[in-house]
């Protein structure tokens, strides 16, 4: 159970991405899986499932199995433009798949061109990513960005050292984004809540607890500065006493910027919100 107006800060926080590394879950038993997690006590937490653009078709045939009339998708695309209008086409013919949301990596294209074939995508009940490496994110692309209503979309981790950033890195886009108020998910890498060094890969992971509160920080000072001190915070103690400290406002404005993140575990962020005493099972 969530209390009060923290709430607010973790609804929808955690997009379903079992299918993805280093889960790499079999798409039968994600299905279920995601299904089990929309009954949950936590299912307030649970984002959209995120899947492939190729899943959608055996997706559909797996909701109508379970008896689902809606299953509510992320759609990447990760071939990127090329192939996103046969995407969206894809989805058009899966009665039971809603997609609620679209993310797409730039790759080679201008801006330009993404944003005209992306911002035609974007509806109040669906949200479309262009997803840009952290370490090339110019002030240009989120002024380009942030009239348009494609949000961005900022890889975090993944299977090999080069897909991490350091704390400094990281912020340059959060605090670009919050002075153009451009909202932005995050993606691979977050398993945890706080700062840490991964023990069997000793790669150097972002906590997504971090990256709430430094939305927060980077929307209320513009401080590069503040906004990679609170990413490089490792003390449990104090991101809590930070979290318990954000008024309802705080938290409105954490989730105008940070929207979500995707995990390929659930139950790895709910656990530590458990230990951290963050939220309680009813």
């Amino acid at each position: 159970m969530i209390g009060g107006h923290l709430a607010e800060l973790f609804t929808g926080l955690f997009d379903d991405a079992s299918m993805f590394p280093p889960q790499d879950e079999p798409v039968q038993s994600a299905v279920t899986g995601h299904l089990a997690h929309r009954v949950a006590w936590y299912a307030d937490m649970v984002g959209p499932f995120v899947c492939a653009a190729k899943r959608l078709t055996t997706i559909d045939t797996l909701a109508a199995q379970h008896g689902v009339d809606r299953f509510d998708v992320t759609m990447v695309v990760p071939s990127g433009l090329e192939t996103l209008g046969r995407a969206v086409e894809s989805a058009r013919q899966c009665p039971r798949v809603r997609v609620v949301g679209v993310e797409v990596p730039l790759g080679a294209h201008p801006l330009v061109d993404a944003l005209s074939h992306l911002v035609p995508l974007v509806s109040e009940e669906r949200r479309v990513y262009v997803e840009i490496p952290v370490r090339t994110i110019t002030e240009h692309h989120v002024h380009a960005l942030a009239p348009t209503g494609v949000r961005l979309k900022l890889r975090t981790g993944g299977t090999s050292i080069e897909a991490f950033q350091s704390e400094g890195q990281l912020a340059v886009p959060i605090v670009l984004c919050a002075a153009e108020r451009l909202a932005f998910k995050c993606t691979a890498g977050l398993h945890h809540a706080i700062r840490h060094r991964d023990r069997s890969t000793l790669f150097e992971h972002h906590g997504f607890l971090n990256i709430a509160l430094a939305a927060r920080v980077a929307a209320g000072t513009g401080s590069h500065a503040a906004t990679r001190a609170v990413l490089a915070d490792r003390d449990p103690a104090s991101v809590v006493r930070r979290v318990g400290a954000l008024t309802a406002a705080d938290v409105r404005a954490v989730r105008a910027l940070f929207t979500s993140f995707g995990t390929c575990s659930i139950d790895e962020p709910v656990n530590d919100l458990l230990e951290m005493g963050l939220v309680s099972v009813p």
